[in-house]
């Protein structure tokens, strides 16, 4: 018992250790200049024909000056066996420019009388060069693409702050359902980073409304309506609309649709029988304008697929969600059905970051005339 306390004692002496070295190679917060700073150093190694050398020259460089040591030797790796010889022919390039202004010879009596030494002395010049020019190209990619990201993110954060505030009146079980969704569901951000306009938006089975409320509080949509079986679900839906969207109750299985530009079907297809879910991907289809759009989410492929199911089939049980049957169809038929249709279709995940497995569907009419 004696020896079993003493290895107990010293594990998690051992994990505390690890974990400050692991802080200590992060050097910190990675915030954008910080990236920037350390895939700039990185890159200039990597530059560096010191092959065998680059994992110390990183931790050489970022652990003293605080940068992170593991982004920097993966940029470093920019030397790897698909780009060096590219990179080592530009940096001999350079290298020859500089020391004797032309390039570098080609014939083998020039060749020879460079030789090894002389090659190797240019490329060691020019990866200076090369080196630096890469370094500053990194950092401004980097500061570019998280500027980019974070008003992005922003922007978004705060249309969804939005919209949860416009369901403060609302029953708290609502403002809870819709808080959590918007904050944690991936569809999320899937839809605000589809392109363009959504125009005039008809949500089907649109629940409490809070992603067609999303689109016209990111200033995405021009218009929206919606309906619901569930009366409850309709009613905080108006609530939170004050106004400026319409919702109303409506039955999946018969509700027609009224012409719009992008029709929303998020997690609803599979509440209806085989037979209906065709009936209403021909009523949704037909209701979409030229150039515009049909998202539709439904459970995806993969090992994920048994959780989505799994949770749906709780929350029908438990009468969360209204539908008269549950039945999933693969992602690959409902695309068949809504090309079928005449509607260009592409899917892509919306359950990332999740254990589940949820495919968008973005299926597009033809522009008029086209």
């Amino acid at each position: 018992m004696a020896v079993d306390a003493s290895a107990a004692a010293e594990q998690p002496g051992l994990r505390a250790q690890f974990g400050r070295l692991w802080r200590r190679l992060r050097g910190g917060e990675l915030s954008r200049s910080h990236t920037a700073a350390s895939v700039s150093v990185g890159l200039f190694i990597g530059s560096l024909p010191l092959y065998g050398l680059h994992l110390p020259l990183c931790l050489a460089v970022c652990v003293p000056l605080r940068l992170d040591a593991v982004v920097a030797y993966l940029a470093a790796n920019i030397s790897n066996p698909l780009f060096a010889p590219f990179l080592v022919m530009s940096e001999v390039e350079v290298g020859s420019l500089l020391l004797t202004g032309h390039a570098v010879p080609y014939d083998l009596a020039q060749a020879r009388h460079t030789g090894l030494s002389g090659f190797m002395l240019q490329a060691g010049v020019g990866s200076i060069v090369v080196g630096a020019v890469l370094a500053a190209l990194g950092a401004l990619i980097v500061v570019l693409v998280a500027r980019r990201r974070a008003a992005k993110q922003t922007e978004l954060s705060q249309a969804v702050e939005r919209t949860v505030r416009r369901y403060r009146d609302a029953h708290r079980r609502h403002r809870v359902y819709v808080t959590l969704k918007l904050r944690s569901d991936p569809v999320v951000q899937a839809l605000a980073a589809l392109p363009g306009s959504f125009g005039s938006v008809l949500d089907a089975g649109a629940g409490r409304g809070q992603f067609g409320l999303l689109l016209l509080e990111l200033g995405r949509a021009d218009a929206v309506q919606g309906f619901d079986l569930d009366a409850e679900k309709v009613g905080a839906a108006n609530i939170a609309a004050n106004g400026e969207a319409s919702f109303e109750q409506g039955d999946l299985g018969t509700a027609r649709f009224a012409e719009s530009d992008t029709v929303l079907l998020l997690d609803v297809l599979h509440y209806l029988p085989r037979a209906d879910q065709d009936s209403l991907l021909e009523r949704a289809a037909a209701a979409v304008r030229p150039g515009g759009r049909l998202i539709v989410r439904e459970v995806g492929r993969g090992a994920g697929s048994f959780f989505t199911k799994f949770f749906e089939r709780i929350g029908k049980r438990l009468e969360m969600n209204r539908g008269r049957a549950l039945e999933f169809r693969a992602i690959e038929e409902t695309i068949d059905r809504l090309e079928g249709l005449g509607l260009s279709c592409r899917s892509e995940d919306a359950s990332r970051g999740t254990p589940m497995s949820n495919a968008l569907i973005v299926a597009k009419r033809a522009s008029a005339g086209t």
